[in-house]
Formats: C-alpha cells, structure tokens, sequence
C-alpha cells in the first residue's frame, strides 16, 4: 500500500487511517525508521514541514525539493493541557515545538512515551507513529509525535 492510501492495515490487521497522508512515510519498513516529509527551496535553502507548493522567503525564485527530516530532535518549548482537544485527545496531554538541527526546521508535536509533566525545553526526543485517537468505528487514526531518547 501507497502512503497516499486513507486506510491502511497494520501488522495486526487492523485499520489504521493517517491524520494527514503525506506528513510522514507510512508504512514503515522493517529495519528502517520513521521520517517527516518536507521540502526545501532550492534557492534559499529554507526548508517547511508541512510542505509547500511555493518558498515564502523567495517566491518563484526556486524550486520545493522533496526531503526527509531527520527522526531526532530537541524540545525548543513544550505545555501541558488539562482539557480534552476537541479532537478527541484525552487530557493531560503535552505538546510543542522541536527544533530538528540537522535539517535547521522547528516543527509543532505532541509528545508520547511519559508524564505530560516530564517533558521539557532542551530534552532530546525522537520521531514515532503513534495511533492519537479511535474513529467512531474504532479504526485508531495515527500520526507523529516524539518521545523522549532513551
């Protein structure tokens, strides 16, 4: 199956649907690792997560290549809520900004894989797929988040 499939089986058979297809290579091969997909403007070397059809620093001056982030990354700022998201996450959740030096980009997150409490600016975190909640007809919906490096 292609990441541009809305539902997708997963190692149980089950469904998966992708929050968004196209934020990040879904399924992922045995072996490998998870990545964002963003682009970068040839001309500036600006890279955006998620994508873009056109560089906002320099217009039409170059073109958006197709990259692939880096999966480690560092909490530039995090919080916690302590109300449900109207998307259906269950408080207490935490979420915020990694910055992801290798590729010079900051990316919005929520953060897994500890107490929402635990999370804060400088820790080191990394990239996984993770369901964030269940469909009404219980096909759990996955996207990205980061976790702590252990």
């Amino acid at each position: 199956m292609t990441n541009s499939s809305k539902t997708l089986k997963n190692e149980k058979n089950q469904d998966w649907i992708l929050i968004q297809p196209g934020l990040f290579d879904f399924p992922v091969e045995e072996g490998q690792y998870p990545a964002l997909l963003a682009n970068r403007c040839t001309s500036c070397g600006r890279s955006f997560f998620p994508k873009r059809t056109l560089c906002p620093h320099c217009f039409e001056q170059g073109e958006m290549e197709d990259i692939a982030l880096d999966r480690r990354g560092v909490i530039y700022v995090c919080t916690v809520v302590h109300i449900p998201s109207p998307a259906g996450i269950k408080a207490p959740y935490s979420y915020g900004y990694v910055d992801i030096p290798a590729n010079s980009i900051r990316v919005f997150a929520l953060f897994t894989g500890g107490d929402p409490y635990s999370f804060q600016s400088g820790q080191e975190v990394e990239l996984v797929l993770e369901p964030i909640k269940k469909e009404q007809q219980g096909q759990q919906i996955i996207g990205y988040k980061f976790k702590p490096l252990s």
